[in-house]
């Protein structure tokens, strides 16, 4: 009898307990075009999960918000969480105003009126963005982490706990010591503590490295969503154009989150590709959303690869 037993119960743990090769994250994708969910080629990669990047002030843009609802619209149709990222105005006379906590939370209260059923909240994409004069542009800078911080606690308060905030959304960056220099400021600020951070970890997939985002995720000690991540097809000068080595940087993206267990969501930027000659393309597709490239079958077969 005990020799039954035993393998019985071994049966039972392989069933219950997942494989190291198991995704224990939740597989998603970010891009900015509600045409993603009519493709033929999206249902096949089986996404559980969406992310849009919205101006704050979306609902005081009619433009904006028409945007945003179309997109809302394919992403309710495909039943797909849905996770709503902030960032600068794209009004004309705006793209350098960075608001007040006051005006931004003017503005959440629009959104949460327009989509109470939204769940997944991000207060601001790529928060340590500011490596250029263009891009400090309407962007907090070094220095406003305590703004950042006051960004996520007024989200708290318009949205409530049922919410779950990415409150920091990070780019990595070649020396990421800035960016854990930076987490480590927002947190001296952000109350109560948060619990998960939002990572573009870019430099490591396309590098097929860990070490960035090894770093981070024990600087940051708790829950990881790589909420923009993949395969670089095209980016100026440092990368030219390669389908092929996006896709091995996609096999690196699911190694990352193979391996790492507090990395629990995996977000790939992006599903279309763009025009030929464009300075940044990471899709899985070509521009009209209808051609596979190699980066395709390595997303559809979570196919992980060695960094």
């Amino acid at each position: 009898m005990r020799r039954l037993l035993l393998p019985l119960a071994l049966l039972v743990v392989a069933l219950v307990v997942p494989s190291s090769a198991s995704a224990a994250y939740t597989l998603g994708v970010s891009d900015q075009q509600a045409r993603v969910f009519s493709s033929p080629l999206f249902a096949p990669l089986h996404f559980r999960a969406a992310r849009y990047i919205a101006p704050y002030d979306v609902m005081s843009s009619p433009a904006d918000e028409a945007i945003l609802r179309d997109w809302i619209a394919g992403a309710r149709r495909r039943h797909v969480r849905i996770l709503l990222s902030l960032e600068k105005s794209r009004q004309p006379g705006k793209e350098r105003h960075l608001p007040s906590v006051a005006e931004y939370t003017r503005e959440l209260r629009k959104i949460k009126a327009a989509f109470p059923f939204i769940r997944e909240f991000s207060p601001w994409n790529e928060a340590n963005r500011f490596q250029s004069s263009s891009n400090t542009a309407g962007q907090p800078t070094k220095g406003q982490e305590r703004r950042l911080a006051q960004f996520y606690m007024a989200a708290r308060r318009v949205f409530g706990k049922r919410t779950t905030y990415v409150a920091l959304d990070l780019l990595d960056e070649q020396n990421v010591n800035k960016t854990i220099t930076f987490m480590r400021k927002f947190l001296r600020y952000a109350k109560p503590r948060p619990t998960v951070l939002g990572f573009h970890n870019y430099s490591d997939t396309n590098r097929l490295s860990q070490t960035r985002t090894k770093r981070v995720l024990r600087a940051w000690g708790k829950t990881v969503w790589l909420t923009e991540t993949g395969g670089i097809v095209k980016l100026g000068r440092a990368f030219a154009f390669s389908t092929q080595r996006a896709a091995r940087a996609l096999g690196c993206m699911f190694d990352i989150a193979r391996d790492n267990k507090r990395v629990k969501r995996l977000y790939v930027y992006q599903f279309h590709g763009d025009v030929p000659g464009a300075r940044f393309d990471a899709g899985l597709t070509d521009v009209t959303g209808t051609v596979k490239r190699p980066g395709y079958t390595v997303v559809q077969r979570k196919r992980a690869r060695n960094c």
